[in-house]
């Protein structure tokens, strides 16, 4: 839309049947052009059945373009331009290591439950080349591929390989020693052989032969297979191309089972809108964890289109550097990168003086008034003469980015999609849905809603009623507004937990339904708009529930709080909270009260912690939070819940272990009590 026109709105999806008053669930909505039938598949390309034949499909439609591309790095450190793969190129390299793979016996057939037969090969890196290449091995010879990932935790890691008996696992070689410390353990007895994506050196090949290892180079597999080439294996839409390790927030991780039909029905769903064609000019910057459903999902729409994937350098410090150097066309990132991409680009806008602010406040004020009037995100004008560098610092030629995976404040989306002269869509989706199932459209003019189905969704909610939510619910206008337990339907919900088949019935119900757990309102133009969670609720000594991860949501967007953990005790009547401070706020209110000292000591202040304490609160109360919701003791913290392993894959705080971690910060808060309670 330009600037001119007037706003139309956006219809995201319809009702195909009638509400269910009497089950306590709203109507079932699908997207407008899938009202009679949901997506399965390619809809040009009916004989696509499998991500196997989405490949192949791929290296003959776009063989000889550029697929993989990775920055290496000279004697001294520099890194240098990407080099390419072509897609022709990584199919011979995949199928040489996945003939390799199965000439060495190195993924022997489990059959373990349900009369699953798996053959399991797990990969332990950050995205790179090899973890692509053993990913398309995997799917060319029907092995499935268990991903592992740092923040899972050693235990966590410890239970993968006691769950499943992977006997081969692919790693880098900075994780050997986590590998080896389980195996010693007693927790990896069946894990025989490790393949390092790097040489190892003397030191390191004993260590690991010691622990009882086999330890191959990559190298030695692909010879393996390029002296016996093997066909390639037949996958069915009911084969498990990948486990998916959802962590969430307590508990031991859960092994979501992605199937290839899964995968199909998610890209096919996808493909057919407009809003998210990709084509085989894009260029995509992979730098979210390829064990994340998220990244391995962007992966399929980038193949899928033909587009060209460069791997950041391993170090997302320095993600800036590789961003210049890809300028990519198409971005997918997490609210927390966004953020910090928010606060560096704000700050400099704030920085500028004279005749250069005035035009720059003026340029931000029309384009914002532009944005929520039309949807428009470029200006003719503004975009040249104030624009120009928060543009080129996503490369300069970014045509959409994606955020998912947690909320992002309302602001932030706005000020960045007028400041990088972009749509920024705004996605919802869990691993258990393949991660796509809303996204919002190009030219849409608000945000704080996740858009609409995907095409091979359909949704309802359904009444939850300990927490006041109904599908029978209306605005203050008398608008119906159903709220409740947002649950999904399609071919792209996975195929159930391994080895867990009651969790899978509390997430799957006998018609199908996806229970996410998550509480969605359904606007008037079909929109959802996630506005509490109803999982992770407890109940204070008040007899009030709290839904922490709601109030967690409104603090994070304070100026002052980076990150932030919420915590109730139920024998208590109060919460108390842990936060990751923003270190320019604290040191602004270490000025202003005239403190002078270093960070780590500035933390402990009582007057600073009280500053941060009187900010949460006064944007929980503009919130509309109840005072028995509101945060009344805290505790700040000078290092990011990350480093501590308190994350899960999609940036959430594990609620379990970061409990465990703060015990004593929180049994302190309580023991000190309120004062009005001293």
């Amino acid at each position: 839309m330009g600037c001119g026109q007037s706003r139309s709105e956006i219809i995201y999806s319809v009702p195909i049947t009638s509400p269910e008053e009497a089950k306590g669930e709203s109507a079932i909505h699908r997207g407008l052009k899938v009202r009679d039938q949901l997506i399965t598949g390619f809809v040009d390309a009916p004989e696509v059945k499998t991500y196997q034949d989405v490949i192949l499909r791929s290296v003959r439609l776009f063989g000889d373009r550029d697929f993989l591309g990775t920055r290496v790095a000279s004697s001294d450190g520099t890194l240098g331009k990407y080099q390419w793969k072509s897609y022709k190129q990584v199919l011979e390299i995949a199928t040489h290591l996945g003939s390799g793979i199965q000439d060495m016996g190195l993924a022997p057939p489990r059959k373990e439950w349900q009369d699953l037969e798996l053959r399991f090969v797990a990969i332990y890196a950050k995205n790179r080349e090899e973890w692509a290449l053993v990913d398309w091995a995997s799917i060319l010879y029907g092995y499935t591929v268990l991903p592992i990932y740092d923040t899972l935790g050693p235990e966590a890691v410890d239970f993968v390989f006691v769950q499943t008996g992977v006997t081969t696992i692919f790693l880098s070689i900075g994780q050997l020693d986590c590998v080896i410390k389980s195996k010693e353990a007693g927790n990896a007895n069946q894990l025989t052989n490790i393949v390092s994506f790097e040489i190892p050196n003397t030191e390191q090949r004993a260590k690991a032969e010691k622990a009882g290892f086999k330890l191959f180079t990559f190298e030695e597999v692909l010879e393996a297979g390029k002296k016996k080439k093997l066909d390639y294996t037949k996958v069915t839409p009911e084969t498990v191309f990948t486990f998916s390790y959802t962590s969430g927030t307590t508990g031991t991780p859960k092994a979501a089972m992605i199937t290839h039909g899964n995968v199909v029905a998610t890209i096919g769903g996808c493909r057919e809108n407009p809003s998210y064609k990709i084509y085989n000019t894009d260029v995509y910057l992979s730098y979210l964890p390829l064990a994340h459903v998220l990244e391995r999902l962007a992966y399929c729409l980038m193949i899928q289109g033909g587009a060209a994937i460069g791997l950041y350098n391993g170090d997302v410090l320095k993600l800036k550097d590789d961003i210049k150097e890809l300028r990519p066309t198409i971005f997918f990132s997490v609210p927390r990168l966004f953020n910090k991409f928010y606060d560096a680009m704000k700050d400099g806008i704030n920085k500028l003086t004279g005749a250069k602010k005035t035009l720059a406040e003026k340029a931000l004020s029309t384009k914002l008034e532009n944005l929520h009037r039309t949807g428009s995100v470029t200006h003719s004008l503004y975009d040249k003469l104030v624009f120009k560098k928060t543009r080129e610092a996503m490369g300069g030629r970014v045509r959409f980015m994606l955020t998912g995976s947690a909320p992002i404040s309302a602001d932030v989306l706005d000020f960045l999609k007028v400041a990088i002269c972009c749509p920024i869509l705004e996605g919802y989706g869990q691993t258990e849905s393949c991660a796509a199932s809303f996204i919002t459209y190009f030219g849409e003019p608000d945000a704080g809603h996740v858009g609409g189905p995907t095409y091979s969704v359909e949704f309802k909610v359904v009444d939850v009623p300990e927490m006041d939510y109904l599908a029978t619910d209306k605005d203050a206008a008398g608008n119906p507004t159903p709220r409740g337990e947002v649950c999904i339907k399609g071919k792209c919900v996975f195929a159930g937990y391994y080895k867990d088949a009651e969790k899978t019935q509390e997430a799957i119900d006998k018609d199908g339904w996806l229970h996410t757990g998550d509480i969605g309102r359904i606007n008037s133009n079909g929109s959802l708009k996630i506005i509490d969670r109803k999982k992770n609720i407890f109940k204070l000594a008040i007899g009030e529930y709290i839904a922490p991860e709601k109030i967690e949501n409104i603090y994070v967007t304070c100026p002052s709080v980076a990150e932030v953990f919420v915590y109730g005790d139920s024998l208590q009547h109060f919460l108390v909270g842990i936060i990751v401070p923003d270190k320019n706020a604290i040191d602004k209110f270490a000025a202003d009260l005239g403190i002078s000292a270093p960070f780590e000591e500035l933390v402990k202040n009582p007057k600073i912690v009280a500053k941060v304490l009187e900010e949460i609160t006064a944007k929980g109360k503009a919130s509309k939070l109840h005072s028995f919701e509101q945060v009344k003791k805290l505790h700040l913290e000078t290092s990011s819940f990350g480093e501590r392993d308190l994350l899960t894959p999609a940036f959430k705080v594990k609620r379990h272990e970061a409990k465990k971690y703060y015990q004593p910060q929180l049994d302190q808060m309580y023991k000190e009590g309120l004062p009005e309670a001293k």
